[in-house]
């Protein structure tokens, strides 16, 4: 297995929270306490210190607080993106980008644990997530140098949906501060998918063709 590395902190600062953030913070606190299936928007607004009104015009319902999450989740990982680094491989990109997922999760674990096992025990919710997940893969892929172009394209998106859900089972398991074992799920699914057709690769490769002389031998 390649040495593990441990994904590069961003020095950015963090923006103030928008209204849409006390509302997203809000639902992952009550989802904490009560479970994604107990959840209400009105809850959630009362926590929030908000109006129901006010909470609905900006997220009309649970699902949307799950897609906050997923926006959320996304901004953190690609802000601190300034552009590809030729000196990482695209394996090495693509851990470091999906690290940095992990981390944000965590700074509301339990409320986030808690979305997560309310998507997976609800087939609409599921599918609605796993339909959004697809914008994620493509921005992950793209930010890591990696065609997201034609069939080819389609598979490594696919692929990397399959490694994101892998290692988010270990996540949820993970109470480490380090998250060591969610890190050492995603290196071994990113080995395999390693060896996938191309993968980790922004193109093609293509066999050498033979030599005339070798068809010259195969025509004999």
């Amino acid at each position: 297995m390649a040495t593990q590395k441990s994904p590069k902190k961003s020095t950015a600062t963090e923006p103030p929270p928008t209204l849409g953030d006390r509302i997203l913070d809000a639902g992952l606190d009550e989802a904490a306490v009560v479970g994604w299936r107990m959840v209400s928007m009105d809850a959630v607004a009362t926590r929030a210190g908000l109006k129901l009104g006010e909470v609905l015009l900006q997220v009309p319902g649970k699902m949307h607080l799950l897609f906050a999450l997923m926006d959320r989740i996304d901004a953190r990982m690609l802000a601190p993106v300034a552009g590809i680094d030729a000196d990482d491989t695209p394996r090495d990109r693509l851990f470091e980008l999906l690290m940095r997922r992990f981390d944000a999760l965590n700074d509301k674990r339990e409320g986030a644990r808690a979305f997560v096992t309310g998507a997976s025990r609800d087939p609409l919710l599921g599918l609605a997530a796993l339909c959004r997940a697809e914008r994620s893969a493509v921005a992950i892929l793209s930010a890591a140098g990696i065609s997201t172009g034609g069939f080819l394209g389609l598979a490594r998106i696919n692929g990397l949906k399959a490694v994101v859900g892998c290692a988010l089972k270990a996540w949820m398991e993970d109470d480490s501060a380090d998250l060591a074992k969610t890190m050492a799920t995603l290196d071994r699914a990113l080995a395999r998918a390693e060896k996938l057709a191309d993968f980790m690769n922004g193109r093609r490769r293509s066999s050498p063709p033979e030599s005339s002389e070798g068809d010259a031998q195969a025509r004999a």
